[in-house]
Formats: C-alpha cells, sequence, structure tokens
C-alpha cells in the first residue's frame, strides 16, 4: 500500500510539473484591431515569437500585421476563432498562441509594417492554436512583459507626435 501511495504522489507531481514543462507558448500578439473578410483575416498590434532553435528564446516584439487566409476545409473553426481574435482587439492584453513550440501559422507568416497596404495572404489560418482572450495569460513570462513594455512605449510615441502636430 506504502508503494501505491508513494508511486501515485510520484505520478501526481510529475504530470503537474509537466503541464508547463513542454514549453510556453511561441507566440503572443496584443492586438489592436481584426478586419475579416469571407476567406481571410488580417490581425493587426505587436507580435513577439519564439526564435528558431533548441531553447525558448524570443526575439523583439514587433509592431504590424499578419493576413491569413479561409481554410476552406476547417472555415467554421476559422471563423469561430476570428470572432474571438476580434474580442482580444484593443483590450491590451496579451494572447498566447500555442503551446510547445506549435503554433501554426502565426508561428513563420510574414509580420507586414504598419504602414504596409494589406494584401493576399500570406498564410493559410490554422485554428486550434489561440489561446484565452478574455484574460490575461503568461503575464509572468519575459516575453508577454516585454511585449507588453513594447506595446506602452508604442502607445506613448504616437500620443507625443500627435500633440508634437497640434
Amino acid at each position: 500500500m506504502t508503494r501505491f501511495l508513494v508511486a501515485a504522489a510520484v505520478a501526481v507531481g510529475v504530470g503537474a510539473g509537466a503541464a508547463r514543462a513542454g514549453g510556453p507558448p511561441p507566440v503572443y500578439v496584443v492586438v489592436d484591431r481584426v478586419e475579416a473578410t469571407a476567406d481571410a483575416v488580417t490581425i493587426h498590434g505587436a507580435f513577439v515569437r519564439l526564435k528558431a532553435g533548441p531553447r525558448y528564446e524570443y526575439g523583439r516584439p514587433v509592431e504590424g500585421f499578419v493576413t491569413l487566409a479561409l481554410d476552406e476545409a476547417k472555415a467554421d473553426a476559422c471563423r469561430a476563432e476570428w470572432k474571438k481574435w476580434r474580442q482580444a482587439a484593443g483590450t491590451g492584453r496579451a494572447v498566447a498562441v500555442g503551446m510547445c513550440g506549435a503554433g501554426g501559422a502565426l508561428l513563420k507568416v510574414a509580420i507586414h509594417k504598419p504602414g504596409d497596404k494589406p494584401g493576399a495572404a500570406d498564410a493559410t489560418y490554422t485554428p486550434g492554436h489561440l489561446g484565452a482572450v478574455d484574460k490575461q495569460d503568461w503575464d509572468d513570462e519575459a516575453p508577454v512583459r516585454e511585449l507588453l513594455a513594447f506595446v506602452k512605449e508604442a502607445k506613448e510615441a504616437r500620443s507625443a507626435r500627435r500633440e508634437a502636430g497640434r
């Protein structure tokens, strides 16, 4: 009986550690706005992504947008997630995308500069990777803190430019 209890305690301990041991989300986005058409979605905001390689290192946050095409085979799932992206827009929260290095199309798709014009989709949207949009997750992680600081700085810079232009 004692062996069983020790084995159960070890299994629970290992399982609890494994929930986060697989790694944090590879992409975080602070969404400004979302434009959805019948066959594509454009997500504007600030992005930070996991760098390629064996370690969990993130690149620098960047501001811009991505345009992703509808996956016809998963159209309902895509459109349902696009609604969630719209819910995240303007909240100022970082949305996690993916887990354990898998982030769908957002992990590799081109992030266009804010002044660029949206054009054809650069990749196909892959549903199933979007994290919670109604709360801030992972806010204790360095890339989230850096992303939120980047967004705050960019917002303050835009405000200062507007004030200087008056």
